[in-house]
Formats: structure tokens, sequence, C-alpha cells
């Protein structure tokens, strides 16, 4: 695999261009990422062994871990299910706050975890329902909206069983929500936080006035509808490590990507061309770019157009790229090497 990766980066679209650049996130913002990608990596196993190498979350961020939570188990035959965890964070200062989030598992090496991975990859199935509005209409991830659909109930009712364990803890500022997950857990997670944030009806969108915000932030997540699920009124991050190809991931792309693995290296400075994405990635795309510290974007990207054109012009061939310990890793959440 390293000499596939050597391989890309001969090419002269083999690494993302200059007109990704550093972008400056908020402070808010920044400590919504490192809870999210402690909770999106920890949900992996139960166990806190299994996340060892990680930086206890109170040396990065205001916020920590309680002992309020919720575990979801995934279903056993299918995967529709996958494995989440609700818990409450908390910080201790002056103005304490309470922030709930809900981490969806991403995919393990188990194959039930994988079939609604390739559940009509690459095409849509429509939104509507579920997070169609009035004005748009959206083709969705087959797979990722049967799992999302599945969730709901299972979901509203942890929330709910993790709210009525802190009802009686006094605060002044109300209670956040954040949605979160690495991979297909991310395009899960975007799927529920887009469908509790519309005007459709089920038990879930029935709690969002129990929040004073909610917001949505995933690692690593493939394409999951047409147009892109966005947001104007919250944070809506989907957090894109540089060479990862699951979030360009699509059958077409898989076959591009096969090619430049199977022929033979450049000698010469060449452009690979790749397929158009059939689907979009959702919320605002932010790059970790090889090389550089924080996060990066395209400038003065109206509707992500450029964003877009990035994705589908640059190869993603690093299969490393795309463990939730190398997200951490970037965002210098790790203890020495993993």
């Amino acid at each position: 695999m390293s000499r596939q990766i050597e391989k890309v980066k001969k090419y002269t679209n083999g690494s993302l261009p200059d007109s990704v650049a550093p972008y400056a996130m908020s402070n808010e913002d920044l400590g919504l990422v490192r809870v999210a990608a402690w909770s999106a990596k920890s949900v992996y196993a139960s166990d806190a062994a299994h996340i060892g190498h990680v930086t206890q979350l109170e040396d990065v961020s205001d916020y920590q871990p309680t002992q309020h939570m919720e575990n979801i188990d995934a279903s056993f035959r299918d995967g529709t299910v996958k494995a989440s965890r609700v818990q409450m964070f908390c910080t201790h200062t002056e103005s304490s706050s309470r922030l709930l989030v809900v981490a969806i598992r991403g995919s393990t090496s188990k194959r039930r975890d994988w079939t609604i991975n390739f559940d009509d990859i690459g095409r849509g199935t429509e939104g509507e329902g579920f997070v169609d509005s009035e004005d748009r209409k959206y083709q969705v991830h087959g797979g990722f909206l049967e799992c999302a659909k599945a969730m709901v109930e299972k979901v509203s009712e942890a929330i709910l069983s993790v709210l009525s364990k802190t009802e009686t803890e006094s605060s002044d500022r109300g209670i956040q929500l954040l949605f979160t997950g690495h991979s297909a857990g991310g395009a899960v997670a975007s799927l529920l936080y887009a469908h509790m944030m519309s005007k459709n009806f089920s038990t879930l969108v029935d709690l969002n006035s129990k929040f004073t915000s909610i917001s949505c932030i995933v690692f690593g997540s493939p394409p999951v509808s047409n147009p892109a699920l966005h947001s104007e009124n919250s944070t809506f991050i989907s957090i894109i490590n540089e060479g990862d190809p699951v979030p360009r991931i699509d059958k077409d792309y898989i076959e591009s990507l096969l090619m430049v693995y199977l022929c033979p290296e450049p000698t010469v400075a060449l452009h690979w061309d790749l397929p158009q994405m059939l689907l979009d990635n959702a919320g605002t795309v932010l790059f970790m770019k090889d090389g550089n510290q924080g996060f990066g974007a395209v400038a003065n990207d109206v509707e992500q157009r450029k964003t877009k054109r990035v994705l589908e012009t640059t190869i993603f061939g690093n299969p490393r790229a795309h463990k939730m310990d190398m997200y951490l890793w970037k965002l210098k959440m790790v203890n020495g090497n993993f």
C-alpha cells in the first residue's frame, strides 16, 4: 500500500491544490470538533482501553464526559441499526454548560456492518418525509437512509433517557445537542441531524425544542445526498483528511482508483481524470491538509461548488488516511505513536 500511495502522489492531481487555504475556525467550533472526534473514536468500543492512546478530553477541551449515557446496540442480522452512544458532557467553568452528544459508530470488520454501505451505493433514494423540505427535494444514499430511519426511535429514546437522568441538575444555559460519527457513522449522523432540523414529523423532530442549539460534525464521511445537505443556522461540518478515499467513494470512483493502483507509475507529470461525483458530501467541507496544521477550505466558495470541484479532480488514494486515529493525530489528540 505504501508503494501505491507514493504512486498517487506522482500525479499532478495526487494532492490537494493550493486553492485549499488555511481556514480560521472559531474557538467554540474547535471545542465542538474535539468533543466530536473523541466521541466518534470512543463509540467504536465500550472499554476505555481501546482509546488509551487518545489524549484525555479534559486536556484539550473545556468539556468533560459524564457517566450519564445510553448505548444502542447494532442490529445483529443486517446492520441496519449502527451501534451508537448518547452521552452528556459538561464544563466546570463559572458559566457551566452541558452538551449532549449522539455518536454513531462507523463500519467495523463485521460483515453486517458493511451491508448498508453498499446498498444503493452512489445512487439516490427519495428523501421525502425525512429530509425533504417544501422548496428542496433530495436524492439520498439508500443504505444510509434506511439506517437513519431505523434509528430515529432508538436515538429518541436514548436522548430522553439521558435527559431524564440529568433533569435535576440545574443549568442556566440549557443543553446543546451534537451529532457526530466517523465514516458511515458520519453519513447516518448527518441524516439524523438533517431530519431533526427539518419540518418533517417524528419523535426525534419533536425533541428539537429541548435544545438551545443542534450541531453536526463528522469525519471521513462518504457522499450522502444530491443536492448536499446543509444548514444556514447551525454548525454542520464534514472534516476530510487529505488522501482519505471514503469521502469520495462510489462505484465509479472505486474503479478509477483501482486503475491508478494497477497502472505503471508515471515517469513524467500526468493528470489522472476522475469521474464526476454522483452524490455530495454533507455540510461545510473542511480539509486536513498534509503538512499543514489546522483546517483548510476553498475561500469564497458559494454553495461549496469550488470545493466539490476539488473533490472531483483530486485523487484521494490513501486508505490509511481514513482511520479515525489519523484524524485524531492531526487534531493533536493522540499520545505518541499509534
